[in-house]
């Protein structure tokens, strides 16, 4: 049920740009209290070069929460990914949070465990989903805390293998 609230909230906040409120009456754990979270509007414009083939119109709005796993190193990341304007024909292979600053390409630091062996599929040409479950380093982690605009968060598509809709992070 927490993870359809989580669901619901970032399909809210990032498509509708409505207001969905926390439940005063949920009770917070001390390991989500210490919880980064980091939030993303994707384009196909903002990846570098721009998409400009037939997945050229996707967006979409990524939420990632890094919590402190439970063994006291490092992070567990969870990402919550809207997007849309696909068609229908796409695949994703890949999502990564990548190092770089707006209009640069940067390596990879976080792997969704997104692959060509396991792939989403956008059969309507949307897709909302939960990836998470994600080992973090606890460098990698606070590196992106103390500056997350130096980072950018993209889907691969195998039309568009460099990246198909990229977007630079944002403290929640």
């Amino acid at each position: 049920m927490k993870r359809f609230a989580v669901l619901a909230c970032a399909l809210c906040l990032g498509l509708t740009a409505a207001g969905c409120t926390k439940d005063s009456d949920t009770p917070v754990s001390p390991t989500t209290t210490n919880a980064l979270t980091f939030g993303a509007q994707m384009a196909a414009a903002l990846e570098v070069p721009p998409v400009t083939n037939t997945e050229a119109q996707a967006v979409g709005r990524v939420s990632i929460v890094l919590t402190p796993a439970a063994t006291g190193t490092g992070y567990v990341a969870s990402f919550t990914i809207a997007a849309g304007g696909f068609p229908a024909t796409s695949v994703l292979i890949a999502g990564h949070i990548h190092s770089g600053a707006a209009g640069v390409n940067g390596p990879p630091v976080v792997d969704t465990g997104l692959s060509v062996a396991a792939p989403l599929l956008t059969p309507t040409g949307s897709l909302l989903i939960t990836l998470s479950g994600i080992p973090v380093s606890n460098e990698v982690a606070q590196a992106i805390n103390a500056n997350p605009t130096g980072y950018y968060f993209n889907l691969h598509s195998p039309l568009n293998p460099g990246g198909v809709i990229r977007g630079q992070l944002v403290k929640q």
